[in-house]
C-alpha cells in the first residue's frame, strides 16, 4: 500500500481573510470615488460640463450690423452697406492635408496660408471681404473648419466725388476720414449674436439660430446736394487739369441757411478703394488746408473801415501811382492808380489802396472785425479736423503787417472760412454758422455789419466782376455775379515768398441782390497763368451757370426770377424750353436730353434712367471729332 504523500502546508492560507477585507475595502474605495465622481460630475460639473458640450457642438458668434445709410438732402444715397462674404477658419478643426486646395481656391502661396496658421490658435479670418467667385471655391471644397461669413461692406455710389466729405470705413465696420468717422456713433448699428450647430469636425449642421438680432444703424441725411457735388467737382477737376495745378478745393452754401450744398476736393480718391491711395489724398481740403488768401480780403478791410465811421461809401485814396513804402518794405500795384474811390479799390484791386485804409483803423479794430467774420477761428461745422486758420494777435502787428493783411498777405484761412465770410455778406451783414447735416438745430443768425454797410460792400463786388473788373470771367450768361478775386504768392521751405508758386482764389455769391448760393474756388500752384480771375474766377461761372438752372433759378438779363419749389423735377419736366441751354444737359428729363442733343447735331450716350444729373464733357469746347456726349440720369 502506497504511503500517502503530505501537502506542504498554505503558508499563505491564514491570511486569506485578511486580504479579502483589503480587497473588499479597495473596492469599496473605488465605488465610493466612482460615485463622487458621478455626482461630481452630474452634479457640481454639471453646468460646466454643459458649457462645453455646448461649445464643441454649437459656436457662437458676432455678427457686424449694417451701418446706417448717409444721404442727401433730396433722399438720395450717398452711402449704404451691402453684404459681402469673409472667409474664417477655426484652426484646430483644419485638416492640414487640405492645405494646398485651400490655398489654391484663395488665390494665395500654401507657404503663406500655412505660415498664418501656424502662428494663430481658434478663429482666424483668411479674407475678409473677399470676392463672390473665391466665396464660392471655397464653399465647393467642404472643408472642415472652414466658414463662410458674411459680412458689410461700405459702398459710395459716386465714388471720389463725395469721398473728401463723407470719408470712408475701415475693414471692422468703424469710420476712419469724414463725416462717416464724425457720426460713427450714430451711424454704427449694434451687432448681433448667432448660435451655430456643427458636428465633430466643424461641418455646419441645421439648426442655427439667433440669440439677438442685429440692429442697423440711423441714418443721416446731409444738406449735399448730390447733383451740385458732381457739377461742383468736375468743374474744380476740370480747372485743375486745364492749369496743371497741385490741387484745389470748391465749397458751395447756401448764405440764408448756412446750408453747405457741396464740398470737393482735388486731387480725388475712391472711398470704395481707400487703401490704393495715400493719407494726403483723404484730406478733405475745404477745412484742412490753409492759405493766404490774397486780395479776396479786401471787401473785409474795406468793410471794416465803413463799420469804423472813418470812411464812407464815396471816400477817395491816393494810391501812390502803383508804389508805397510802409517801413522798409514796397507795397505794389499791378498798374499804377492815382485818387481813387473804395469802390474802384476793391473794382481794380488796389493792394496800395486797402493798405492805407487798413493803417488808418490800425490793428486792433482791423483784428476786431475779421473775428467777427470768423477768420482766426473754427466755424463750428459738425466734421472733425477742421483748422482754425491763422489769424495772429494784434499786438504782433506793426505796420507792415497791418498793411499787408488788408491785402491778404500774414494771415492764413480755409475755404470753408471764406465760403462763410462771403455768405455773411450775401446776408446783408448777418452770418449764419455753416451746417451739413439736414434738420440740425442750428444757431441763430449773428449781426456781423450793418445792413447798409453790406449793400455798399456788395455793389464793390459786383463793379468787380463788370467787365471792367478783375472778376468778369466769373459771371455766367444772364445772371449777376457779386465777387472778388484773389492770386497769393505761396511761402516756400525758407518761409519766403514764392516768386513761381501762387494760389488762385474766386468767391462770391449768386444772383447778386437774391443771392442763393455762395461759391468759394480755390486752386493751388497753377502753372502758366496764375491770377485768380484767370484760373479760379472761369471755374466759379462753370459751376454757377450749371447749379442756378438746376436750382430753378432762371436768368433774365443780369437779374432773376426764381421759379417756385426749384426742385429738379419741378422746374424742368414740363415742356422746356432747350433751345438756349447750349451744352447743359443737367436737370433734363430723357426725352428733354435726346431734344437737345438732336438740336446740338451730338449723339447722346446714356446712363440710368429719370433725369441728368451728370455730364462729360461740361463745355462745349471739350467736344471731341465725334461729337458725342455721356450723360447720367438718376430718379
Amino acid at each position: 500500500m502506497m504511503k500517502r504523500l503530505k501537502r506542504p502546508a498554505n503558508r499563505y492560507r491564514p491570511n486569506i481573510a485578511a486580504r479579502t477585507r483589503i480587497l473588499s475595502i479597495v473596492l469599496g474605495l473605488c465605488f465610493v470615488a466612482l460615485f463622487i465622481r458621478a455626482i461630481d460630475l452630474h452634479w457640481w460639473k454639471a453646468d460646466a460640463l454643459n458649457e462645453r458640450a455646448q461649445q464643441q457642438h454649437y459656436h457662437q458668434y458676432k455678427i457686424e450690423a449694417p451701418r446706417g445709410l448717409i444721404l442727401d438732402r433730396h433722399g438720395r444715397v450717398l452711402s449704404q452697406s451691402i453684404e459681402t462674404p469673409s472667409i474664417g477658419m477655426v484652426v484646430e478643426k483644419f485638416p492640414e492635408e487640405r492645405l494646398d486646395e485651400l490655398a489654391n481656391a484663395l488665390h494665395i502661396p500654401t507657404t503663406q496660408l500655412q505660415q498664418r496658421i501656424k502662428s494663430h490658435r481658434g478663429f482666424i479670418w483668411l479674407q475678409r471681404q473677399t470676392t463672390p467667385a473665391i466665396a464660392a471655391a471655397v464653399k465647393e471644397l467642404g472643408i472642415a473648419g472652414v466658414r463662410l461669413e458674411t459680412e458689410w461692406h461700405r459702398f459710395y455710389p459716386l465714388g471720389p466725388e463725395t469721398g473728401h466729405a463723407l470719408g470712408f470705413v475701415g475693414i471692422d465696420g468703424h469710420g476712419l476720414e469724414g463725416i462717416e468717422h464724425s457720426f460713427d456713433r450714430l451711424l454704427t448699428g449694434d451687432y448681433g449674436v448667432r448660435m451655430l450647430r456643427q458636428d465633430a469636425h466643424g461641418r455646419s449642421l441645421p439648426g442655427s439660430m439667433w440669440l439677438r438680432k442685429p440692429q442697423k444703424g440711423e441714418p443721416l441725411t446731409l444738406t449735399i446736394d448730390s447733383t451740385i457735388q458732381s457739377m461742383a467737382y468736375a468743374a474744380l477737376a476740370d480747372g485743375i487739369q486745364k492749369h496743371h495745378a497741385r490741387s484745389g478745393s470748391v465749397v458751395v452754401m447756401r448764405p440764408k441757411t448756412g446750408e453747405v450744398l457741396a464740398m470737393a476736393s482735388w486731387p480725388g480718391f475712391n472711398p470704395n478703394n481707400f487703401g490704393k491711395f495715400s493719407s494726403t489724398d483723404w484730406r478733405n481740403r475745404t477745412m484742412t488746408d490753409v492759405f493766404e488768401p490774397g486780395s479776396v480780403m479786401k471787401p473785409f478791410t474795406i468793410a471794416a473801415a465803413l463799420e469804423s465811421g472813418k470812411w464812407q461809401a464815396n471816400s477817395r485814396i491816393f494810391c501812390e501811382n502803383g508804389k508805397f513804402k510802409v517801413g522798409s518794405y514796397i507795397i505794389h500795384d499791378s498798374h499804377s492808380m492815382g485818387w481813387e474811390t473804395l469802390k474802384s479799390v476793391v473794382m481794380h484791386s488796389s493792394n496800395i489802396g486797402a493798405a492805407k485804409v487798413a493803417l488808418t483803423l490800425g490793428p486792433t479794430r482791423l483784428r476786431e472785425e475779421l473775428i467777427r467774420f470768423g477768420f482766426g477761428e473754427r466755424t463750428g461745422i459738425a466734421i472733425e479736423g477742421e483748422a482754425q486758420g491763422i489769424l495772429a494777435a494784434s499786438r504782433h502787428w506793426g505796420k507792415v503787417e497791418t498793411a499787408n493783411i488788408a491785402f491778404g498777405q500774414g494771415i492764413a484761412v480755409t475755404t470753408m472760412q471764406l465760403a462763410t465770410a462771403f455768405s455773411t455778406l450775401a446776408n446783408h451783414g448777418e452770418q449764419m454758422e455753416p451746417v451739413i447735416v439736414a434738420r440740425r438745430p442750428s444757431l441763430p443768425a449773428t449781426r456781423v455789419i450793418a445792413a447798409d454797410t453790406s449793400a455798399i460792400i456788395e455793389d464793390m463786388l459786383i463793379a468787380a466782376t463788370s467787365r471792367e473788373g478783375t472778376g468778369h470771367r466769373a459771371v455766367p450768361q444772364g445772371y449777376l455775379v457779386a465777387g472778388k478775386t484773389g492770386t497769393a504768392q505761396r511761402a516756400d521751405d525758407k518761409g519766403e515768398y514764392s516768386a513761381h508758386h501762387y494760389t488762385s482764389v474766386f468767391a462770391g455769391f449768386v444772383p447778386a441782390k437774391q443771392a442763393e448760393i455762395t461759391i468759394v474756388v480755390v486752386v493751388d500752384e497753377p502753372r502758366g497763368v496764375y491770377y485768380g480771375g484767370l484760373v479760379a474766377a472761369p471755374i466759379f461761372r462753370h459751376i454757377a451757370a450749371s447749379a442756378l438752372p438746376y436750382l430753378g433759378i432762371a436768368p433774365n438779363n443780369g437779374g432773376v426770377d426764381t421759379v417756385k419749389g426749384g426742385v429738379l423735377q419741378a422746374v424742368f419736366t414740363h415742356n422746356v424750353d432747350v433751345s438756349n441751354r447750349g451744352l447743359n444737359f443737367i436737370g433734363l428729363s430723357l426725352r428733354e436730353a435726346h431734344r437737345l442733343a438732336a438740336r446740338k447735331n451730338l449723339d447722346l450716350r446714356i446712363h440710368g434712367r429719370g433725369w441728368v444729373v451728370r455730364q462729360v464733357p461740361l463745355y462745349p469746347d471739350q467736344l471731341s471729332g465725334e461729337r458725342f456726349i455721356e450723360v447720367w440720369l438718376d430718379e
